[in-house]
């Protein structure tokens, strides 16, 4: 039986046997406003000192400890908002999503974007990346030890390959084509590949010239897929 499972079961069992104790996790959630802001500014205080600890010290050799000592928490109260160091680096992960979701909201809807429009949105997306290096990094780090954290990013890439398919006709195949979802996947981490080495590692000396072949690169996807779709 899993966790939620079991709560599930305890609160049932209770209200059909009284004598039963309700566990704390079943229990509702009876907080004033005053505990609740409380509790929110406890959670922001982990997330914000997990992010100076990580980037630090790196992922992998950061602890929980240092997170507690960083933030001034205890470790029960750490608890009660995360079950581990996994949990807390995919709220980290969570806080991020709502700056770049807008951004690929906006490339998805564009029917047949030029060159010029897409080298506008590689740009904001690269000075995205550089407005957030440290969670970039963070980020990069722990999804290659933590296999949930991975998939969870990726999982980003097939929305975004599924809003394709459904903002633009011409790209209606890739719903349902492997081939094509494969090509898509590819593009797109080709996309956040080239912003986080942009933004992040300085490695292209004149960034112009980078955010250009990333646009050239989107393009010449686009386009192929487009043309994939109605061949002549």
């Amino acid at each position: 039986m899993r966790l939620g499972e079991r709560s599930d079961y305890t609160t049932c069992m209770s209200i059909a046997n009284p004598s039963l104790p309700i566990t704390a996790a079943a229990r509702p959630n009876r907080a004033n406003p005053r505990q609740k802001a409380q509790r929110a500014e406890t959670h922001e205080r982990l997330i914000e000192g997990a992010i100076r600890v990580f980037a630090q010290q790196g992922y992998a050799q950061a602890s929980v400890e240092d997170v507690l000592i960083e933030a001034g928490v205890s470790r029960a109260s750490f608890y009660s908002h995360f079950s581990g160091k996994p949990a807390l680096v995919t709220a980290i992960a969570d806080r991020l999503a709502p700056l770049w979701r807008p951004l690929y909201a906006e490339l998805v809807r564009m029917a047949a974007p030029s060159l010029a429009e897409l080298e506008d949105w590689c740009r904001r997306s690269v000075a995205l990346y550089r407005a957030h290096q440290d969670v970039c990094i963070i980020l990069t780090q722990a999804s290659a030890i933590e296999r949930d954290l991975y998939w969870r990013l990726t999982g980003h890439r097939e929305a975004v390959t599924s809003a394709f398919a459904e903002h633009n006709p011409a790209l209606a195949h890739l719903r349902e084509d492997p081939a094509a979802r494969l090509r898509a996947g590819l593009a797109l981490l080709q996309v956040d590949q080239a912003c986080y080495y942009l933004a992040v590692r300085g490695w292209q000396a004149d960034e112009a010239a980078g955010i250009e072949a990333m646009a050239m690169q989107l393009h010449h996807f686009l386009t192929t897929e487009c043309l994939r779709s109605h061949p002549k």
